[in-house]
């Protein structure tokens, strides 16, 4: 896994610093309709939270350091206090391409435990995905 840690580092880094991740911090409207979809956003987020965590303490267990994290971008603070109904389709696209990132990447690291780790968050994702857009779109 050493081998590949550049590769791990940018993916725990990136996506601890993803839109979804964001959207756990920005505080997004919501109508009392639009509740369900907020606390789906959320628990989805919390979830993925808890599923990158877990790939911190697999890196770290291989001996590879954690990278700093840094801010959220920039751009992203547009998206504070939002309708979840316009936040929504941004996370959707931002997830496919998290996704696709993650997909290509697994297959770039030379040492089987980090693929399996990258495909693990891969499959996270999908499924995340898959929960995003049921929530309305």
């Amino acid at each position: 896994m050493i081998a590949d840690s550049l590769a791990l580092q940018d993916a725990y880094r990136r996506e601890f610093r993803s839109l979804l991740q964001y959207a756990r911090e920005a505080a997004p409207y919501a109508s009392v309709a639009d509740r369900p979809i907020r606390d789906g956003i959320l628990r989805i987020a919390d979830d993925e939270a808890a599923e990158l965590n877990a790939f911190g303490e697999r890196l770290e267990a291989h001996r590879v350091a954690l990278p700093y994290l840094g801010s959220f971008p920039v751009a992203f603070t547009d998206l504070n206090f939002v309708a979840v109904r316009h936040l929504l389709p941004k996370l959707i696209e931002e997830q496919k391409r998290d996704l696709a990132r993650l997909d290509a990447d697994a297959p770039r690291c030379s040492d089987a435990a980090a693929q399996t780790a990258m495909r693990h968050l891969a499959e996270v994702h999908r499924r995340h995905l898959n929960e995003l857009e049921s929530l309305g779109y």
